[in-house]
C-alpha cells in the first residue's frame, strides 16, 4: 500500500513562523511534524510515500531526501500552485494508479506515533472509504461532521460560534473514486479546490464513507502557533528519558528529560521534565528549565535563564538573565540579557492575537511571544502576551513591545 502526505500549505495563521518555512517542517521536540508522520507511517508498514509539495519545497527535499534514512521510499510531486487540498491530491494519480486502496494524510496536522497503525487495522475492513474523525471542544475551527451508524452523512461548513463536536481529523483510506469526485469539484468561496468538497461529491453519490474516532489526545490540528504549543507538549510527554548529553555536577534533572548528543547541562541549572535538549545545545550554568520546554539543536539558554513551556528553534540564542514563557523563538533568534516574555494578562482574561487585522482567541490565558527566524531583542527587552515579531526584525534595548513587529523592522524604545 502507498500513502501520500499532503505537504505543499504555506500556513499563513502561523506567521510569521513560516514567513520562509513550510509548515510541515516546524518542529515538535525537535523533529519536525512531516518527519513525524512518515516516520509513523513506515511504523504502520508503509514505506511508499509520496509527498505532494508547494512552498518551499526544496527546504523539505533537503531535510528528508529519498527517505532511506527512516526506512521509506519517498517520491515528491511538486503542486504548482496552491489550488486546495484535493487538487494537491488530483496531482498524484498518475502515482497511484492500480492502487486499489491508498492513505491520505495532511501532513501539517500532528498525529500521535500509532494512528496510522491503529486507523488502518479498522479500516481496511471497510467498503468504501474512511474518514478519521477526532471529538474536540471547539468544532467551528474544522467544520463538522455528522454520522449516523457510523457512515457519514454530512461535513457542515465551519460554524459562526464555538461548539463541541466531530471533526475531520485527515487522515483517510480511499479508493480509485475520489479521482473521479475531484474531476466534478468545483472553486469553494476561498477560491480552492477543497477535498472535503470532493467527499460530499462521493457520498451524494452513494459511496460509503466510514467515520472512524481515532480517540483522545491522538490528533491536533495545528493552524496557529498556541496549536503548535500543545502539539509540542503532547510530543514532549511522550517521550522516553534520553541521557546522551553531558552533566555537570551539581545539576539537577526531576521527571522525563532529552539529553541529545552532544548537550551539555551545566552546574547549578535545574530542569523539571519533561524537557527535551537538542544535539549540541547548552544549558546554564544556573538555568531553569520547565515543563513542556523544548530546545532544538545549537541552542544556547546561558545563566540564570528561565524557560517555561516554549519551543525554541535550532540556532537560537538566550544568553543570559531573560525569561521565554509560553512563547516560540524561530531559528537563529538571539536574545539580550534581561528579555522578557510577558505570558499572563492582568485580568487573567483569554489572550488574543491579530491575524490580517482581526483579533483571533487563542484560547489559553497563558500565551507569551512568537518570534520568526533570526528576530533579535537588546538589553530589557519586554514583549506583551501574544505579540508576534517578524523574521529578521530587531527590537532596541529597553523597548517595551505591546504590538506585533513586521518582518525586518527596527523597533525603538519610545
Amino acid at each position: 500500500m502507498k500513502a501520500v502526505v499532503l505537504a505543499a500549505g504555506r500556513g499563513e495563521r502561523l506567521w510569521p513562523l513560516t514567513e520562509d518555512t513550510p509548515k510541515p517542517l516546524l518542529p515538535l521536540a525537535n523533529k519536525s511534524i512531516l518527519e513525524r508522520t512518515c516516520e509513523a507511517l513506515v511504523s504502520a508498514g508503509i514505506r511508499r510515500i509520496i509527498l505532494v509539495v508547494g512552498f518551499r519545497s526544496e527546504k523539505i527535499r533537503d531535510r528528508l531526501g529519498t527517505g532511506k534514512a527512516i526506512g521509506s521510499e519517498l517520491t515528491y510531486v511538486r503542486q504548482k500552485t496552491a489550488k486546495g487540498t484535493a487538487d494537491a491530491l488530483g496531482t498524484c494519480s498518475k502515482e497511484l494508479r492500480g492502487e486499489d486502496t491508498f492513505l491520505v494524510v495532511y501532513g501539517d496536522d500532528f498525529y500521535e506515533t500509532s494512528v496510522p497503525r491503529t486507523f488502518l487495522a479498522k479500516a481496511r475492513r471497510n467498503k468504501g472509504i474512511t474518514i478519521g474523525t477526532s471529538n474536540v471542544q471547539d468544532a467551528s475551527r474544522f467544520g463538522k461532521i455528522e454520522s449516523r451508524r457510523g457512515l457519514v452523512a454530512e461535513i457542515r461548513e465551519k460554524a459562526s460560534k464555538a461548539e463541541p463536536g466531530q471533526v475531520n481529523a485527515g487522515i483517510y483510506l480511499m479508493d480509485q473514486s475520489i479521482f473521479t469526485a475531484i474531476r466534478k469539484t468545483k472553486r469553494s468561496i476561498r477560491g480552492e479546490l477543497e477535498l472535503t468538497d470532493a467527499l460530499r461529491i462521493l457520498i451524494r453519490d452513494g459511496v460509503p464513507a466510514h467515520a472512524q474516532d481515532l480517540g483522545s489526545r491522538r490528533w491536533l490540528g495545528v493552524s496557529y502557533p498556541w496549536d503548535l504549543l500543545e502539539a509540542n507538549e503532547w510530543a514532549v510527554e511522550s517521550e522516553r528519558p534520553v541521557s546522551k548529553g553531558t552533566i555537570e555536577r551539581g545539576v539537577h534533572i526531576r521527571g522525563l528529560a532529552v539529553l541529545e548528543q552532544g548537550s551539555v547541562v551545566k552546574a547549578g541549572s535545574y530542569l523539571e521534565g519533561p524537557v527535551h535538549v537538542g544535539k549540541r545545545s547548552q544549558v546554564g550554568p544556573n538555568a531553569y528549565l520547565r515543563p513542556y520546554s523544548s530546545l532544538g539543536d545549537n541552542v544556547k539558554v546561558g545563566a540564570g535563564c528561565e524557560i517555561k513551556n516554549s519551543i525554541v528553534m535550532k540556532n537560537a540564542r538566550i544568553p543570559h538573565l531573560s525569561y521565554v514563557g509560553d512563547s516560540i523563538l524561530g531559528e537563529g533568534c538571539s536574545l539580550g540579557a534581561g528579555t522578557i516574555t510577558a505570558n499572563l494578562r492582568f485580568d487573567e482574561a483569554q489572550i488574543k492575537s491579530k491575524l490580517r487585522g482581526s483579533w483571533v482567541r487563542s484560547g489559553r490565558k497563558k500565551l507569551g511571544a512568537i518570534f520568526g527566524d533570526g528576530a533579535k531583542t537588546g538589553i530589557n527587552v519586554s514583549t506583551f502576551p501574544g505579540v508576534r515579531i517578524g523574521r529578521g526584525a530587531w527590537i532596541g534595548p529597553g523597548a517595551i513591545v505591546d504590538h506585533d513587529v513586521p518582518s525586518n523592522a527596527r523597533y525603538k524604545a519610545s
